[in-house]
């Protein structure tokens, strides 16, 4: 059988039905099995990139924010070593004992330093501990020895400071001054 006679048997009508039926299942069939599973994936990988490009923003504003500290922690590191200076050292008394008895000796003054410690206040790491300090000299001197005291690399905060009039004098090139007496009251911290 050949192909001229089988397509003369099938008359110009049917030859347009089957067109008509062949063509769009064909377009169909190309649709379903190619172009719907296409826009299946491109939406995946769509929807995978969406989610990656919010991964990295997210990650790269915790670099941001990890840059950023990481320059604070540069600003304030050098400071670290000052605040570690304002705290006296528990475990030396002595030497912060020795240190009040050098701005004495270097402004001329006596004086008598007592330590409060049983009004101590545990806080954060540090205790604050009050500070009672009697200090004998003539006015002058005893502003000097509030200067040193002021320049000392520790915290001393004063509470309280009062002045009375010691009754004893002292010879000096003007002529007799009289001493004064001084009481402090401060806080100290301790770390």
């Amino acid at each position: 059988m050949n192909f001229n006679d089988i397509s003369k048997k099938i008359d110009l009508r049917k030859k347009i039905i089957a067109v008509i039926i062949i063509f769009p299942l064909t377009i169909a069939g190309i649709i379903y099995f190619i172009v719907i599973p296409s826009i299946n994936n491109i939406m995946g990988i769509r929807n995978e990139i969406e989610a990656q490009r919010i991964d990295l923003e997210i990650k790269y504003k915790k670099g941001q924010s990890l840059k950023k500290l990481s320059e604070n922690l540069k600003t304030v590191t050098p400071q670290i070593a000052k605040l570690d200076k304002i705290f006296i050292n528990k475990d030396n008394v002595l030497g912060f004992i020795t240190t009040m008895e050098k701005i004495a000796d270097d402004n001329r003054v006596s004086q008598n330093i007592n330590l409060l410690s049983s009004k101590s206040i545990a806080r954060n790491g540090y205790k604050k501990i009050p500070l009672q300090i009697t200090v004998n000299g003539d006015f002058i001197k005893q502003l000097n020895y509030l200067i040193s005291l002021e320049a000392l690399n520790y915290y001393i905060n004063i509470n309280s400071l009062e002045l009375t009039s010691s009754g004893r004098s002292t010879p000096g090139r003007q002529g007799e001054k009289n001493n004064i007496n001084m009481l402090i009251f401060a806080d100290t911290y301790w770390k």
